[in-house]
């Protein structure tokens, strides 16, 4: 892999953990990886395999083309959101719905 490719995936990395609002240590504490590979990655000095690339796939939830080739995921998407419902446990489904209705009564309170 070519090292603009390097950096482009650590770019896409660092956005996501951003948007998460995770630090270095508690993403690579999700991910099962260590804090000094997750920032080698980040800044594209390192590769990873496909067991990290799966890891950070799960933890960020994010597809592996998009953290490959910025493909596959928009922010905003509603598809985001239904991968997401799709990994859940019919406990965190039931969880999520309440949480939904909460918002959106919230939301419907401000209008």
């Amino acid at each position: 892999m070519e090292k603009n490719q390097l950096v482009d995936i650590g770019q896409r990395l660092r956005q996501r953990r951003t948007e998460l609002g995770l630090t270095r240590e508690k993403m690579s504490e999700l991910a099962d990886i260590g804090t000094g590979y997750y920032g080698q990655l980040e800044v594209g000095t390192s590769q990873m395999s496909i067991d990290t690339l799966i890891k950070l796939s799960r933890s960020m939830h994010l597809p592996m083309e998009y953290i490959l080739f910025g493909e596959g995921y928009e922010p905003g998407d509603p598809s985001a959101v239904i991968d997401l419902l799709s990994r859940c446990t019919p406990r965190e489904l039931k969880l999520a719905e309440e949480m939904l209705k909460l918002f959106l009564m919230k939301q419907d309170s401000t209008l």
